[in-house]
C-alpha cells in the first residue's frame, strides 16, 4: 500500500492565486497526509513536499513531490498533465501520450490557470484504480484519493491538507528529508 500512495499527493491540485497567464508559475507545498488502510484499519501519516510548475504557454503542469513515511527513506514521485480546455491527460511521464506505470484522466473547474477544484480518475499498469478529488482554499489544498484493487475492491483512503510554502521553507524541508534534487 506505501508504494501505491506515494504518487497520490502528485495528483493534481488547483491554484490558489496565479496571476498573468502566459507566464509559468512553481507553487511549494508542505504538510502531512493520512492513509487508513481499508481491509486491515491501519493508520499511518506521510510527511508531503511538493512543487508544482504551471506552464499556460505549453498547456502543462507538474508535480514533483517528496513523500516520507516515518523514517523510512524519502521517495520522489513526478506527476505530468497535459491541460485542454477543462480536461486534463495524467500521466508519470513528460509524455502524456506515452505513460510508463500510471495514465488517468480529469476534470478541472473554476478560472483558467485559478481552478479551484478537480476530480479525476488514474490507473496503474498493474490493475490499481484511483478515484480523487481536491480542493483549494486560499493557500491550503485539500485532497482525498479512494484506491481500489484490480477487482474492483477498495484498499485504501488517502487524506491530506498541505499549506503553500515560500521557495526557501520548501529547499529546507527537501534537504531535512533528505530528498532527491527537484528539476523542473
Amino acid at each position: 500500500m506505501r508504494r501505491f500512495s506515494l504518487v497520490f499527493i502528485l495528483l493534481f491540485s488547483s491554484l490558489s492565486s496565479f496571476g498573468d497567464a502566459a507566464s509559468t508559475k512553481t507553487l511549494y507545498y508542505f504538510g502531512e497526509a493520512r492513509i487508513l488502510n481499508l481491509i486491515s484499519g491501519e493508520s499511518q501519516t506521510q510527511t508531503v513536499l511538493l512543487a508544482k510548475t504551471m506552464s499556460p504557454s505549453t498547456s502543462t503542469l507538474s508535480e514533483l513531490a517528496c513523500i516520507q513515511q516515518g523514517k523510512n527513506p524519502a521517495e520522489f514521485s513526478p506527476v505530468y498533465m497535459k491541460v485542454t480546455g477543462n480536461t486534463l491527460k495524467i500521466s508519470d511521464t513528460l509524455d502524456t501520450e506515452h505513460p510508463n506505470k500510471l495514465s488517468g484522466t480529469g476534470r478541472v473547474s473554476g478560472a483558467d490557470w485559478n481552478w479551484n477544484y478537480l476530480k479525476f480518475s488514474m490507473l496503474y499498469s498493474n490493475g490499481v484504480k484511483i478515484e480523487d478529488v481536491n480542493f483549494v482554499v486560499k493557500d491550503i489544498l485539500i485532497a482525498r484519493k479512494q484506491m481500489f484493487l484490480p477487482s474492483g475492491s477498495p484498499f485504501s483512503l488517502w487524506e491530506a491538507e498541505i499549506k503553500e510554502t515560500d521557495q526557501e521553507s520548501f529547499q529546507k524541508h527537501l534537504s531535512e528529508m533528505g530528498c532527491p534534487t527537484f528539476g523542473n
